[in-house]
């Protein structure tokens, strides 16, 4: 494995989703172990070994998969868009991908949406749905999703409080290439329970942790909602990758309803990071500095996810080296 120079490596645990490595230097080489998939009692058809080398098309890797489940080993070419590597440079990297058609949304509180081309798409991918027709209220809003067929749809992954109310029609979809540069952000909301600590249900992971104080925006809609909590003021007292638990008593609030087309136009609500509560953090442990605004922009790579992704499935534990070459020839 001598391509000159090592500069960084590292392991993580997959969650099933694309992973984004920072990674100095802007490296010219890349391998990945998939040290759960390695041996000779897989299920056939998973990779364990992925290679990449500067001047691959994007989402493209070369991939070592135990073909039989013994001990047959080959070798495949995932090719552009095939989940496998993609640089990052988030200074230079647009938000938002190419516009993509979609031809239907179904009525559900996770709302499947049909379309021909999936390409670039990956569990934990984030979209923003434009120009829906009928369901005219999911437009504009970022919604994570999962549960991805190839060439044909993908689903909303975090529920929201009630479906849209009516089936979507034609449309579009882009891809959330990133998050804003700069943390915390705001989040928009699918949902708020009815509780002695408020529980809110973010459209996309939120990335917020126990101690930061955040501030709600819940205009009216047409049928009501939990306008009680709006402008009002939390303490984060607990969190999941789509949730977070305020100390906030919504037990006798109303019902959030999230919004429909007869609402339209409207303010999407949302969630926003106002500072720290230190005694908060202090009791859990947690750094009273993760309300600051930090620079999240990185310069690296993204893993693409799943059985024949170098970011491996839930519980997969990654092994990569990563390394800059002396020259690169590129005759």
């Amino acid at each position: 494995m001598a391509y000159n120079t090592v500069l960084q490596q590292g392991r993580f645990t997959s969650d099933g989703s694309n992973r984004r490595l920072a990674i100095r230097s802007d490296v010219d080489w890349i391998e990945v172990y998939n040290y759960t998939t390695i041996g000779t009692n897989q299920n056939p058809g998973e990779g364990y070994y992925y290679k990449w080398f500067r001047g691959f098309a994007a989402g493209d890797a070369l991939e070592m998969v135990n073909t039989d489940g013994a001990a047959t080993l080959e070798m495949d070419k995932l090719g552009a868009g095939g989940g496998g590597f993609t640089l990052i440079n988030d200074a230079t990297q647009p938000l938002l991908s190419a516009s993509v058609a979609t031809t239907a949304a179904t009525d559900a509180t996770q709302p499947v949406v049909s379309t021909a081309n999936t390409s670039g798409l990956a569990v934990g991918s984030v979209v923003r749905l434009s120009n829906t027709a009928n369901a005219t209220s999911l437009n504009g809003i970022d919604f994570e999703i999962d549960n991805i067929v190839a060439s044909t749809s993908f689903r909303v992954r975090y529920a929201m409080s009630r479906s849209p109310g009516v089936a979507g029609g034609a449309g579009n979809y882009r891809i959330v290439n990133r998050d804003p540069l700069y943390y915390p952000r705001r989040r928009y909301i699918a949902d708020i329970s009815q509780a002695v600590q408020a529980v809110i249900t973010c459209t996309v992971s939120h990335g917020f942790t126990v101690g930061q104080a955040v501030r709600f925006i819940v205009p009216q809609v047409n049928d009501g909602t939990m306008t009680e909590i709006d402008g009002l003021q939390g303490n984060i007292v607990a969190v999941t990758a789509s949730t977070i638990t305020v100390d906030i008593d919504s037990s006798a609030f109303t019902a959030f309803n999230f919004p429909r087309p007869a609402d339209y136009p409207f303010t999407a609500p949302q969630v926003v990071p106002i500072g720290e509560d230190t005694a908060t953090a202090l009791a859990n442990s947690v750094n009273i500095l993760a309300d600051a605004t930090e620079n999240q922009g990185i310069l690296g790579m993204e893993l693409g996810a799943g059985a024949n992704g170098p970011a491996g499935e839930n519980n997969d534990v990654i092994y990569w080296i990563a390394g800059k070459s002396f020259s690169v020839d590129n005759q």
